[in-house]
Formats: structure tokens, sequence, C-alpha cells
């Protein structure tokens, strides 16, 4: 699944803004649900990312890419088949959309 999205701010703002809102999901925890080895890694305007989510007896590996440019944010990751089972890519793509523009505070 690929992403990409206009983030109407600074490459540095964006990228800062991101990587704030990253650690803060990951910090939060949920009840129920088990984060492991999550890796989120930046080299320059471009960030690699992985992890595992455990819940019950089901196991969801978790990885992609984020490249933030001048005016963009480009997401591309694969949604594991079992997510697109229970949801669309669209849908899935819409919650993402909904809490990047809540992020940055676009209307």
């Amino acid at each position: 699944m690929k992403l990409t999205l206009l983030h109407q701010t600074t490459q540095a703002e964006a990228i800062k803004k991101i990587d704030n809102y990253l650690n803060e999901l990951l910090r939060q925890g949920y009840p129920g649900v088990n984060v492991i080895d999550p890796i989120k890694k930046w080299d320059g305007n471009i960030m690699r990312f992985s992890l595992t989510v455990q819940k019950l007896f089901l196991s969801l590996d978790l990885e992609g890419i984020v490249i933030v440019t001048d005016q963009e944010v480009i997401g591309e990751g694969d949604v594991p088949p079992i997510v697109t089972t229970f949801f669309s890519e669209e849908r899935i793509k819409e919650v993402i959309k909904e809490k990047f523009n809540e992020l940055f505070k676009i209307k």
C-alpha cells in the first residue's frame, strides 16, 4: 500500500511531527496488545520502520518506509492479508489520512 499526502509545512517540521507522533503511539500501550521489537530509524528524510503486534493468538509483522519531501509525506508498506480481510485498503488509507490531517492541522 502506498499513500502520498501533502504536509503544508517545512520538511524538518514534518519529520519532527511524525517522529514525535510515532514515539507517542509506541509509549501509549494498548490493553491486550503487545508491540514487539519496534524499530524506527531515520536516515535523513527517510524513515524505515518495523514491528510485530500481538493480540491473543494473532501476530502481525508490519514494516515500511516513510519519505518526507519538501511538500509531501510518502508512506509505503505491506498490509498483512488478515487485516484486509476486515478492513479494505481504502478504509485504512482514510484512517491514516484523518490522523495525518489532525497531526498537521489540515482541514
